[in-house]
C-alpha cells in the first residue's frame, strides 16, 4: 500500500544530498542527517541553506555545528 502523507526530508551529512523519507516509512539511510520541517524539497534546501550554508559534508562545517548534526541525528535511531 502507498505511504499517505507528507515525506520527511533531511540533509545527509554523510552522502552530500537531500534524502526524502516516505511518510510513514522508516528512513533507509543510516548516515550522519538532519530532518527539516518542510512541505517541499525546495523549502527543506532553502532550511539546510539557512542553517548550515553552502557546506555539504560533516567535516565542512565548524566543531559546533558538527555536533549539533550527530545529537541531531542520535534523537532518530
Amino acid at each position: 500500500m502507498p505511504s499517505t502523507g507528507p515525506s520527511r526530508y533531511a540533509w545527509c551529512c554523510d552522502h552530500g544530498v537531500l534524502h526524502t523519507f516516505p511518510h510513514g516509512a522508516d528512513p533507509w539511510c543510516s548516515a550522519a542527517w538532519v530532518p527539516f520541517a518542510a512541505a517541499t524539497a525546495e523549502e527543506a534546501a532553502e532550511a539546510k541553506q539557512a542553517a548550515y550554508g553552502d557546506a555539504l559534508f560533516l567535516d565542512a562545517l565548524p566543531s559546533e555545528k558538527q555536533l549539533e548534526v550527530l545529537e541531531i541525528r542520535a534523537t532518530w535511531t
